[in-house]
């Protein structure tokens, strides 16, 4: 693919992912999608994509940046969206707080035959998890008990 062809891809997917569109996001994606190594597919990403959508209703990623060479591209993204849902994921579930959350992260995409093939993703899990009120970031030590 091209650097403008991979460019339009990944912006092509952010703007569905904002429109809540997962069955044309899954347009974008391999079905054999690998996602930080995992083999997660096709069918493994609309389900994360669905479990935050149903979590952050009002859920938006703002591309700051994108750089691309040929089939591979970086993003840095803004993730923005008020946790009026149960965010349930594989290992716990976090009860809606009615927080807002304001974070960033990184991702790198790698393309192949026209759709998403690999991504590595990276953000802050501690901000996440604070700005939502499970994890307190304040600096204190941790309450011990006996």
């Amino acid at each position: 693919m091209s650097t403008e062809s991979t460019k339009d891809l990944i912006r092509r997917a952010f703007a569905l992912i904002n429109r809540g569109d997962h069955d044309a996001v899954g347009e974008c994606v391999a079905v054999d999608l690998m996602r930080n190594g995992q083999a997660t597919g096709r069918e493994g990403d609309r389900i994360r994509d669905e479990a935050l959508a149903a979590a952050f209703p009002d859920l938006e990623y703002t591309m700051e940046d994108i750089v691309a060479e040929g089939d591979r591209a970086a993003v840095r993204w803004r993730m923005t969206g008020t946790h009026s849902g149960d965010l349930v994921g594989p290992d716990m579930t976090l009860p809606a707080s009615g927080r807002h959350l304001d974070m960033w992260g990184i991702s790198l995409y790698g393309l192949h035959n026209g759709s998403i093939q690999k991504i590595w993703e990276r953000f802050d899990m501690m901000e996440f998890l604070g700005q939502l009120g499970a994890l307190d970031l304040t600096g204190r030590p941790a309450q011990v008990s006996d």
